[in-house]
């Protein structure tokens, strides 16, 4: 036990259901958001956000796991992950992206460490990759209309 030459696998620090963090947080490692940041959370490391957890402000991680809700400008260094149930709005940067069915990203996205151009009418330009893309979509419920515009 004292002696032992390896380290244990460091525990996430968690932010609780029913807490509210208001301010910055710096940390390093993993980061379980099952409460509420506003302002600016910077992790070098993980940041899980659960279904009862919410971000609102300015978050910076390697990576990203989002089952609940996280809104404002977001940057994974590396990978980040939307859930089914999980929401990110805002300003979104990213290496890599993986959404789930029934996960939802609203606002802007770029990937990797370039801001994406904006288009000719004056809005952000979007990339978006999407895991999900390689499933074809579910049948639509009988009786059901479906149009698509493209251009």
């Amino acid at each position: 036990m004292f002696g032992s030459k390896s380290k244990p696998a460091a525990e996430p620090t968690l932010i609780g259901r029913g807490a509210v963090i208001e301010g910055t947080l710096r940390a390093q490692g993993r980061i379980q958001v099952d409460g509420r940041i506003e302002g600016t959370l910077d992790v070098k490391g993980e940041v899980s956000v659960g279904p009862s957890g919410s971000v609102v402000g300015e978050l910076h991680a390697d990576q990203l796991a989002v089952g609940g809700n996280v809104t404002g400008k977001i940057h994974v260094r590396a990978h980040l992950h939307v859930l089914a149930g999980g929401s990110v709005r805002g300003d979104v940067r990213y290496d890599t992206l993986q959404v789930d069915r029934g996960g939802v990203i609203d606002g802007t996205t770029s990937h990797g460490d370039v801001a994406a151009p904006a288009a000719d009418d004056g809005e952000a330009a979007s990339d978006v990759v999407l895991e999900a893309a390689k499933m074809p979509p579910p049948p639509l419920p009988a009786g059901t209309r479906a149009s698509l515009a493209v251009g």
